[in-house]
C-alpha cells in the first residue's frame, strides 16, 4: 500500500503510533511524507530517522526549506528545534536526503486506483502540463538557489492566489481569503487529483480534484494519513505536543 502522510514537524511519537496503526511493512508498503516533516515538534532528529528507516519517500516543504538554508548560513536562523539534527552525526547524511525531494511528484495508478500529485502546499495555477513543470522544476542541482527559486517557495508556501499566479501570505480558513485572491485549489482545474498538506488551520479536507492532509499534529491535532489504493483516511491522535 502507498500511504501519504500530511506535516509531521518533529512529531515521531506520533508517526510511530500511525505506523503501528496501519501495520506498515517496509517490505511492502510505501510512506510518502507531504513535506514539512521537521521543526517546531520536539523530536526532529527521531522523526527522520524513522521515516529515513522505513524507506520514506517525499516531497520539500517550506520547513525542510528552512533548515537547508538556516544550516547552510544562507538564512538567519529563528527560534527553531532544529540542532539536534544539526549536531547529530547523521545529520548531514540526513539533510542531504531533505534536499533531494523533489517539488513535485506524481504517483502512478493502477486497476482499481487512480494516480496523484503529491506537493507541500499546491500547484501554480498556470501550470498546464503538470509532468512538464515537474520535469523542469526537479531538475539540475537542488542547491542553495533552487531552495530559494520561486518555484520552489510557490509550491511550499501558496494557499491561497490568484489565476496569474499571485500569492498572499493570509494563512487562515480558506473561506477568508483576501479577493481577489481564492484557495489556489479553487483554481486547479483537474482532473487528475491533488494530495497536499501545509494549511493546518484547513484541517483535513477532501475537494473535487483534492485531498489536504495537514491536520495540525504539531498543534495537537490527528496526525492524518491517505491510502492511494483505497481511498482510505486514517487518523491517529497525538501525544501532548507543544509547537515552537
Amino acid at each position: 500500500m502507498r500511504w501519504l502522510v500530511g506535516d509531521l514537524q518533529g512529531c515521531a511519537r506520533a508517526l510511530d503510533r500511525l505506523l503501528q496503526t496501519i501495520r506498515f511493512d517496509p517490505a511492502h508498503d510505501e510512506l510518502w511524507c507531504l513535506g514539512d516533516l521537521l521543526n517546531r515538534g520536539p523530536d526532529t532528529l527521531a522523526c527522520l530517522r524513522l521515516w529515513r528507516d522505513v524507506g520514506g519517500h517525499g516531497v520539500i516543504g517550506n520547513h525542510e526549506v528552512y533548515a537547508l538554508l538556516a544550516h547552510a548560513g544562507v538564512w538567519p536562523r529563528k527560534h527553531d528545534t532544529l540542532q539536534p539534527l544539526f549536531d547529530a552525526p547523521d545529520g548531514p547524511a540526513l539533510l542531504q536526503q531533505l534536499r533531494e525531494l523533489p517539488a513535485l511528484t506524481y504517483l502512478p495508478g493502477d486497476t482499481g486506483f487512480a494516480p496523484c500529485w503529491a506537493v507541500h502546499a499546491g500547484l501554480d495555477p498556470r501550470w498546464q502540463d503538470l509532468h512538464k513543470q515537474a520535469a523542469r522544476i526537479n531538475a539540475g542541482p537542488h542547491d542553495n538557489a533552487w531552495l530559494d527559486s520561486e518555484d520552489i517557495r510557490f509550491v511550499t508556501r501558496v494557499r491561497c492566489c490568484t489565476a496569474d499566479g499571485q500569492r498572499t501570505r493570509y494563512d487562515r480558513e480558506p473561506e477568508g481569503c483576501p479577493p481577489p485572491y481564492k484557495p489556489w485549489d479553487a483554481l486547479y482545474p483537474g482532473p487528475v487529483r491533488v494530495v497536499h498538506g501545509h494549511w493546518a488551520r484547513r484541517g483535513y479536507y477532501r475537494g473535487k480534484y483534492t485531498i489536504g492532509l495537514d491536520s495540525g499534529c504539531v498543534y495537537g491535532g490527528p496526525l492524518t494519513a491517505w491510502c492511494q489504493q483505497e481511498d482510505r483516511i486514517v487518523q491517529v491522535d497525538t501525544p501532548t505536543t507543544v509547537a515552537v
